[in-house]
């Protein structure tokens, strides 16, 4: 994975580096790192099954889900 906000430009596809920069230059610092790591670091495929599993925990269904500890998740 890149580790600077260089190498992550540099590895997207071209068309997304527009907005690469613009959502990068937009970003408040404290919430830098979480967006340019899930926004445009990881791999297409990796952020598809974020977003199922995000989709799957809005629509209520937490199975799998752990806490810290281990223990299931339940809401």
């Amino acid at each position: 994975m890149p580790n600077t906000l260089a190498e992550i430009r540099a590895a997207l596809p071209e068309e997304r580096r527009a907005e690469f920069d613009k959502t990068i230059g937009e970003t408040p610092l404290d919430e830098l790192p979480r967006v340019a790591v899930l926004h445009y670091a990881l791999p297409e495929q990796a952020r598809a099954q974020d977003d199922a599993l995000m989709d799957r925990i809005q629509a209520g269904d937490f199975s799998g889900l752990v806490n810290a500890d281990g223990t299931p998740f339940i809401p």
